[in-house]
């Protein structure tokens, strides 16, 4: 169970640093400057995502639990998480207006990649029972 934490937590770590590498090469091609700090403060923000989201899908393991409260669950941390760290990083201004407009785009986000995730594994549930009904005749 370590284990398995710790290997989550590296790539956690490994996606949020891609993810600002990435961030870093556009910078770079567009020839923005930014300080060690701003890239120091905004790649921290990104590891730290990273880290939660890939311990965070623990929650969808729980075979116990239904879609419905690992959903909510999930949604909630999530939402907790997410939004001190975005306003520290200065993702998400720290104004009304900015955290409703946020709020309203990471839900939407967070519902589009939990529709496609729920019909990938839906589909992937009928491709697999297919398999064994053929195998079993």
């Amino acid at each position: 169970m370590i284990v398995e934490g710790l290997k989550r937590i590296l790539l956690g770590v490994a996606i949020g640093s891609l993810i600002t590498f990435v961030v870093l090469s556009f910078l770079v091609m567009l020839d923005i400057n930014s300080t060690i700090q701003e890239i120091w403060k905004h790649w921290s923000a990104s590891m730290a995502l990273g880290v939660y989201y890939s311990l965070a899908s623990v929650i969808f393991e729980l075979e116990r639990w239904s879609i419905l409260k690992q959903t909510v669950i999930h949604l909630s941390l999530t939402t907790l998480v997410f939004f001190p760290i975005a306003i520290l990083a200065g993702w998400i201004p720290f104004n009304l207006l900015a955290m409703i407009l946020g709020l309203g785009i990471f839900l939407t986000l967070y519902f589009i990649f939990w529709i496609g995730a729920y019909f990938y594994y839906k589909n992937m549930e009928r491709v697999m029972n297919e398999r064994i009904d053929r195998e079993s005749n």
